[in-house]
């Protein structure tokens, strides 16, 4: 049976989760908390031939609480795969119109503000485990990337040009009719355009919502 022949939830599927996206844009746009157990739990019960199910999130150093709850996610079936986070200085420079109260003069200062950032650029780490995946691998597969970034844009088109055998799915909120409150990226959308669409699917998480949210 060749791969046009086969369904696409029997084919060997691999899905990578980058946690604090995906857990952000349903917050943010669709109002609702995942439960990342209940997650597992459905790709488990859809795809016959789930190999691996990948869950990417930055801690920091020391976070007991967090390092027990992937010790616990380990248990039910993920792949834990975390990334600790770095501290950054972030500056921000404010431009305000000053008058003296003396002269009245008029003239603008500008204000430096300095906060404190933690990053732990997880969609880098994600991105390279689904390249390796794609490129090792010569039998038809699927691989479902659980995020709303439109960084990925360029490795899944990389994925589809270096892996033939491979289909792409991409699970991710809808847009918002408030455009504040998206998160989906719009290159992910453009992706239809440059990748053959029979390879390429981007579905919205909000259609499983009962299966997953807390």
């Amino acid at each position: 049976m060749n791969k046009a022949q086969i369904p696409l939830n029997e084919l060997d599927t691999y899905i990578y989760i980058d946690v604090s996206n995906i857990r952000s844009a349903c917050l943010k746009t669709l109002g609702f908390m995942i439960d990342f157990v209940k997650l597992l739990n459905y790709f488990q019960n859809k795809y016959s031939n789930l190999k691996e199910v990948r869950y990417y999130e930055g801690i920091a150093k020391g976070d007991a609480a967090k390092h027990k709850m992937f010790r616990t996610l380990s248990k039910k079936g993920y792949i834990v795969c975390p990334l600790e986070r770095k501290s950054y200085v972030s500056a921000d420079v404010e431009a305000q119109k000053v008058k003296c109260p003396q002269c009245k003069h008029i003239w603008t200062a500008e204000f430096v503000r300095e906060r404190k950032v933690m990053k732990s650029n997880v969609d880098v780490y994600l991105a390279s485990d689904m390249l390796v995946q794609v490129s090792t691998t010569n039998h038809p597969i699927h691989i479902i990337l659980v995020s709303c970034d439109g960084d990925y844009a360029e490795a899944i088109k990389n994925m589809i040009s270096l892996g033939p055998n491979a289909t792409v799915s991409v699970l991710a909120t809808p847009p918002a009719k408030n455009p504040m409150k998206n998160t989906v990226s719009v290159r992910l959308k453009q992706l239809y355009k440059d990748v053959p669409l029979h390879r390429y699917d981007l579905t919205n998480i909000d259609t499983i919502r009962r299966h997953i949210m807390q």
